[in-house]
């Protein structure tokens, strides 16, 4: 609780005007903080493999145990344990790491809460930020995927793929 009281603290809500058809046009450098969450990695795996032709360049973020699994055509930075503060929350080596990618856009494909994942992302200097509608969302992402009452995990990251699709293809 504790961790998620600080991390809300520290990502006031931006007031900054974006405008996300061309943000999302014009990006060609993407990273896709894969959840840490086995189910939810291999359910988001289909985002990242069906979103991978609008970006001239893929990073993906993917704990250590993971990393095996990330066979994209793509850049991989790998976390484990040490890479995390005494609050449980994202280090700043992890963070310094991120931004220097240089990010246009910054996916968080967990489905479920998970602080550490919405705070990275944040703290990616990322354009935009984009994920699940939960729990203090507006705080980390400026583009919030809901989900329709009912739907379940394979329908939200399908309603997050024809969101971006609805951008690019314009």
């Amino acid at each position: 609780m504790m961790a998620s009281s600080y991390a809300v603290s520290r990502t006031r809500k931006y007031n900054r005007v974006i405008n996300f058809n061309a943000v999302i046009k014009g990006s060609q450098t993407a990273v896709f903080l894969m959840p840490r969450m086995s189910m939810e990695f291999y359910l988001a795996r289909s985002v990242v493999e069906s979103l991978m032709k609008y970006f001239g360049r893929i990073v993906l973020v993917v704990t250590e145990n993971m990393r095996e699994l990330a066979t994209y055509r793509s850049e991989v930075i790998s976390f484990s344990q040490k890479d995390a503060n005494f609050l449980k929350l994202p280090s700043n080596d992890l963070i310094s790491r991120l931004r220097s990618e240089k990010i246009d856009l910054a996916f968080d494909l967990s489905f479920s809460e998970d602080i550490f994942m919405s705070y990275l992302c944040r703290m990616s200097d990322a354009q935009m930020t984009v994920g699940f509608s939960k729990p203090n969302s507006e705080r980390f992402y400026d583009l919030q995927v809901r989900q329709a009452s009912g739907a379940d995990m394979k329908d939200a990251y399908e309603s997050l793929k024809n969101t971006i699709r609805m951008f690019k293809e314009k």
